[in-house]
């Protein structure tokens, strides 16, 4: 089993780090399919047509499909329910309305003996990345308690960002080889308990350039700036049974987390028809380099303990607060690059159908410090434990009548975890006193809409789910018992009603 990440300042509660970890990163380089209403009917699947404002973060030549100006307005009503199933099923949900998208595109023609058509440029905002949603992860009868994980962290390799709060908390106790053991008696079993609150995502401003070679060849180029607003709230509480030698107790660890960034990247993109009907395209995203700050806080509750400086049981009912860090830190990131494929198909007047591929490689994020020198142990665990993950997507419009079009898609987006992080019981670096993670399964998008046009006005409209799974830890857990499930399996299932408004002009 390789070896732990070590924090320093032990202890210290005034310099307690909160360096963000893989799983982190992760969490911030996924992207969703956000956009205008068209371009999510078809589940994203844009990349060879364009014409689109949210087509154009993808592929920046799409934006020179454009013969005219326009502007656009997507507000998005969105559902976001989760189900756990660990030793219990429980579920939850949670509602918001959004902006998906919005912007503008000019278009200007060229003189009638110029190789380029028209020249067009783009300022749009697009949210590519949904944070919200609420947890519940209920546990029963668990043989393997936080303490355990706590103890054994400091004990075998030198240190544990909790073991401050387990300490004044009396949770743990010293033993006779300068270690720590849980209070726990042999064989006890803890319920346990996981809420999560989270909030926020990722929005990216396009600043674009685009070109129309003879209507046969379109390039372009895009300037990104995105902007990452997460929060989180979670309450780990674990409950024990008690035995002949040891009493009932109970602790609860709370954290927040407030984390912000700001990074820019670069695309290009190119469009060819080689028949009138026939569309070949490509875009390389470079990777997204971010300035990160998070600012946290951490506190411990506990109650049903004997205070060990008086031998008499603090009083029955009220929880106990053990000690209280907060603080800040900044650093920095690199998300993956990307690799799209596409090829859409025209059938006369009355439709097309659109195929893209992406090439992710989440082996290349990468996290800094605040003075940019790399974190060489958090990003070999990267390169262990990710890969090159794909996504496809696929999506068709048909003409009803000049002024009605239907429009449907799907899209499967690959895991990006190595299957062998799990069935190896592969260690997993956590971020300061968050002990939890998720390993991120498939995604899959189903999605369909109706678009209206009459005269310079349009308005669309999309209805989209995605699904997807996750592996959820509260901790980890090194043991192998195999009578206990290490995880949650948690679905989060969100449903989002999009509606654009545009003028063509």
């Amino acid at each position: 089993m390789r070896k732990y990440f070590l924090l320093t300042g032990l202890l210290v509660a005034s310099t307690m780090v909160f360096a963000q970890a893989e799983f982190d990163l992760l969490k911030y380089s996924l992207t969703d399919i956000n956009g205008s209403a068209r371009y999510v009917a078809m589940s994203g699947a844009f990349g060879a047509l364009g014409g689109d404002m949210s087509a154009v973060s993808m592929n920046p030549a799409g934006l020179a499909v454009y013969r005219s100006s326009e502007m656009v307005l997507t507000p998005l009503l969105g559902t976001t329910s989760t189900k756990s199933v660990f030793d219990r099923t429980s579920t939850d949900s949670k509602e918001n309305i959004l902006i998906s998208n919005f912007g503008y595109v000019g278009s200007f023609r060229t003189y009638d003996e110029s190789p380029i058509s028209n020249f067009n440029f783009g300022i749009s905002y697009n949210r590519i990345k949904d944070f919200n949603r609420n947890v519940s992860i209920e546990g029963r009868g668990r043989s393997t308690s936080l303490l355990n994980r706590i103890c054994t962290d400091y004990n075998d390799y030198g240190a544990s960002n909790l073991l401050d709060y387990a300490w004044n908390a009396y949770m743990v106790e010293g033993n006779d080889v300068d270690g720590y053991d849980p209070i726990l008696g042999s064989g006890e079993k803890v319920d346990n308990s996981m809420y999560l609150m989270e909030s926020g995502g990722v929005g990216e401003w396009a600043f674009s350039l685009a070109a129309n070679a003879g209507h046969t060849f379109y390039f372009g180029m895009s300037l990104g700036i995105q902007d990452i607003n997460y929060r989180l709230k979670s309450s780990y509480v674990e409950e024990s049974y008690g035995t002949l030698s040891t009493l009932p107790f109970s602790f609860e660890l709370q954290n927040v987390l407030s984390t912000e960034g700001t990074g820019v990247n670069l695309k290009l993109g190119a469009i060819y028809r080689p028949v009138p009907q026939l569309r070949l395209g490509f875009a390389y995203h470079t990777s997204t380099y971010y300035a990160m700050t998070d600012v946290y806080n951490a506190k411990m509750y506990f109650q049903g303990i004997d205070n060990p400086d008086t031998g008499q049981p603090f009083p029955e009912g009220t929880y106990y607060q053990a000690n209280e860090q907060d603080g800040s830190m900044d650093y920095q990131m690199k998300t993956p690059n990307r690799m799209i494929y596409s090829v859409a198909y025209q059938f006369g007047k009355k439709g097309f159908i659109s195929l893209d591929w992406d090439v992710v490689d989440y082996k290349a994020m990468v996290l800094k410090n605040a003075n940019g020198r790399p974190d060489a142990e958090i990003n070999g665990y990267i390169n262990e434990d990710f890969r090159a993950a794909s996504n496809v997507r696929l999506g068709g419009e048909y003409r009803l009548t000049d002024n009605v079009s239907l429009r449907a898609g799907a899209a499967w987006y690959q895991s990006p975890v190595k299957s062998t992080l799990e069935e190896n019981n592969t260690y997993v670096v956590t971020a300061g006193t968050t002990p939890q993670y998720g390993v991120e399964k498939d995604t899959y998008y189903l999605s369909g809409g109706v678009g209206y046009r009459s005269g310079a006005f349009f308005l669309d409209a999309a209805l989209q789910h995605q699904m997807h799974l996750e592996h959820f830890y509260n901790f980890y857990d090194e043991t192998l018992n195999a009578n206990d499930s290490k995880y949650a399996e948690l679905n989060t299932n969100k449903t989002n009603l999009l509606v654009s408004f545009g003028l063509k002009f």
